[in-house]
């Protein structure tokens, strides 16, 4: 389904579209699959587009061409495109899941490739939404860059209503505020206080299910490099 859904941004050939879900007790008012899109040239005036949570800082995990540890098995992916996976850590904890075409770095118009990224990134998102989902770990997940960067939080359980929503896009960083006082009085230590003591994990939480999230890549894949730590 994630492979399909990533043509959307083949179609589209406009890097400011982005992508975001929320799922049960992370933000989603109704049950069923649901995603949303934003064209972020509607918010910057022209201006090149980016999410706040693009420029947050990251520590990497680990890296993989996805070739199975096991040679019997028969392998998808033709190894030439990379994976990363970093974490972030402030003001929430959450994934960063990165696919690189050939070359790292060298991101070349998206539109004319073919869609071995798509297959590559969408099969180790869909094994982290995965666990969440088996161990009941809310989450919302931000889609970037044409379909080739994930932005994966793993949350708090949604349980009463707050000043600001807690969405996907609020936690990408544009935030809808329920009241104009709120609004007048909003400031980014604010935010970054809301969502440290709403919707992240706590740091034991994170701990655990990033453990989890890493044994399994590496697991079954080669990983090239293993590093960062909380």
């Amino acid at each position: 389904l994630l492979v399909q859904f990533l043509q959307i941004f083949l179609i589209a050939k406009n890097p400011s579209l982005v992508c975001g879900y929320d799922s049960l007790g992370g933000g989603c008012v109704i049950n069923h699959l649901h995603f949303e899109f934003l064209m972020l040239d509607d918010f910057t005036n022209g201006e090149i587009p980016y999410l706040p949570i693009e420029k947050r800082e990251s520590t990497l995990l680990l890296e993989t061409k996805l070739k199975h540890k096991n040679q019997e098995e028969i392998s998808l992916f033709d190894g030439t495109t990379l994976i990363k996976l970093s974490m972030i850590t402030k003001p929430f904890f959450c994934w960063k899941l990165e696919c690189f075409l050939g070359q790292e770095n060298n991101q070349e118009d998206i539109s004319t490739m073919n869609n071995m990224y798509q297959n590559s990134i969408s099969h180790v998102a869909n094994l982290i939404l995965t666990k969440l989902i088996d161990v009941e770990v809310p989450h919302n997940v931000i889609i970037t860059n044409q379909g080739t960067v994930f932005y994966i939080i793993p949350r708090k359980f949604e349980k009463k209503e707050h000043p600001i929503n807690s969405c996907w896009n609020d936690l990408a960083g544009l935030i809808t505020c329920k009241s104009k006082q709120f609004y007048d009085e909003i400031t980014e230590e604010k935010v970054n206080d809301f969502f440290k003591s709403n919707i992240s994990l706590e740091q034991n939480d994170f701990e655990h299910v990033n453990k989890m999230v890493v044994d399994l890549i590496e697991s079954v894949y080669e990983v090239s490099k293993i590093a960062g730590a909380l």
